[in-house]
């Protein structure tokens, strides 16, 4: 991976490969010796708000860029990433969808539309789920 990252004409993100990385050393250690052009980061697979910004902050000093992406979250989740992400400050666009794939999620405020995720202050949240 590490020569792919240095010779490709197509800059390259590691996803995956981040997962189950969780001392800052192997973090730094995974970075310098691949040196993506790009990290995604799943904050529920790489040690939650925490060990994200661990990612970011070491993605920030070696000049990587950087997104967030949702995984599998419930609406309530995904609210939860999408505020923190908001915090981030990072203006690349971000990986966030809603939890629209879920037969008994949580109806929410949420919308994604024209490729952005909304927060509707005319909708409220509803935690009453129908057993099925």
């Amino acid at each position: 991976m590490a020569e792919l990252c240095k010779t490709t004409p197509i800059p390259i993100a590691l996803d995956e490969e981040l997962i189950g990385v969780f001392s800052i050393r192997e973090k730094e250690l995974l970075l310098e010796k691949i040196k993506p052009q790009y990290l995604i980061f799943k904050p529920s697979f790489v040690g939650g708000f925490r060990g994200t910004q661990e990612w970011i902050d070491l993605a920030n000093k070696h000049e990587i860029g950087w997104w967030i992406t949702s995984a599998l979250e419930s609406n309530v989740g995904l609210n939860a990433i999408a505020q923190w992400t908001f915090l981030q400050k990072n203006i690349m666009p971000q990986g966030l969808g809603t939890g629209a794939l879920y037969t008994n999620n949580f109806d929410c405020p949420l919308d994604v539309s024209e490729g952005q995720l909304w927060y509707k202050s005319d909708r409220n949240w509803d935690f009453n789920l129908e057993i099925v």
